[in-house]
């Protein structure tokens, strides 16, 4: 996807980096823009050593962003480092994290390269038998990831503030995707002040929440490599959006879709995520908030269509919807 946030890098500045990251002798034989990704650039880069491997590049220190985006890329850096240690989970090794803005002005890591295609475009190839399998094990990695327990509720960036109950933290990063709307003059199905009211009177189903766990918060298809030969997940990508909160809040978890209480993505969980009453609302609220996050982001990124902006309205209508009736 086309966008302000990405910075373009010339194959000269990819040289660079690479001989400042893997010694001078190492040369670049052949660079790849990756372009499905909606927020940093990203380069698969092949060495004439036999290395493959891909560069993310954070957006440049003077380009505005939502506030929850702040240092993100040390989120994934460290989540991904943490999620490697404790679970099985196929995450990609980080070869190396520059955030010294010295060789370009941008933070920037380097992981191994993923081999395999992103599910959503392998799934229509591949049996019903085959996807359920697929689903299975992205739910015991789910909840292998999930089960990681923290301290503090709230984004994992360095600089998010923390709290020690989900509601306060849940409030925040709502307050904070309002701001960066009322900051750039989005337009709402309903004023700021009223929206936000609306979802308060359903904060009594986040008090449910009692221990802060490590959510992906990302894990859509696009983000799941399969081996086309084999069907078998080969890696698992972007954690720059991970956070402290719910694990409810994975969008797996019925964001875009009805979640069936016999999914194979629960099967491989391990256990129902939209069993209570209090669930239900609970899901509806992470709907809306991610929803927002989708329309108001339109506006920094100026992409090129406003498809995404429509689809996500679309969505936003009917989860609000559902707190108003």
């Amino acid at each position: 996807m086309q966008s302000i946030s990405k910075t373009p890098l010339t194959r000269e500045t990819l040289q660079t980096i690479v001989a400042q990251h893997f010694g001078a002798s190492s040369r670049l034989v052949a660079a790849e823009e990756l372009t499905d990704g909606y927020y940093n650039a990203a380069y698969r880069l092949d060495l004439a050593d036999g290395l493959r491997c891909v560069l993310k590049v954070a957006p440049p220190a003077s380009l505005p962003v939502l506030r929850y985006e702040q240092d993100i890329m040390i989120a994934e850096v460290e989540t991904i480092r943490l999620v490697r240690a404790h679970t099985t989970m196929p995450a990609p090794e980080i070869l190396c994290h520059d955030p010294s803005h010295t060789l370009i002005d941008n933070e920037f890591f380097i992981m191994a390269f993923v081999e395999g295609m992103p599910f959503h475009k392998l799934r229509s190839t591949l049996s019903q038998e085959d996807q359920q399998r697929i689903m299975r094990q992205m739910g015991v990695f789910l909840a292998e990831m999930n089960a990681i327990s923290g301290n503090a509720f709230g984004y994992f960036t360095p600089c998010s503030t923390r709290f020690e109950d989900w509601r306060s933290a849940f409030d925040f990063m709502l307050r904070g995707v309002l701001a960066d709307g009322e900051d750039v003059s989005v337009e709402l199905p309903l004023g700021y002040d009223t929206l936000l009211d609306l979802v308060r009177r359903s904060y009594p189903a986040l008090d449910e929440v009692q221990s802060p766990r490590l959510v992906h918060w990302d894990l859509w298809d696009g983000n799941v490599f399969v081996d086309p030969a084999t069907a078998q997940i080969t890696g698992i990508i972007d954690f720059e959006r991970a956070l402290w909160g719910d694990p409810l809040m994975e969008v797996n978890f019925g964001a875009f879709a009805p979640l069936e209480p016999d999914s194979p993505l629960l099967q491989g969980y391990g256990r129902q995520m939209l069993a209570t009453p209090e669930q239900k609302v609970r899901r509806t609220l992470y709907n809306i908030y991610l929803f927002l996050i989708m329309i108001i982001e339109c506006t920094y990124r100026r992409y090129p269509t406003q498809d995404q902006e429509n689809w996500a309205r679309r969505l936003l209508a009917v989860e609000l919807g559902k707190l108003q009736a």
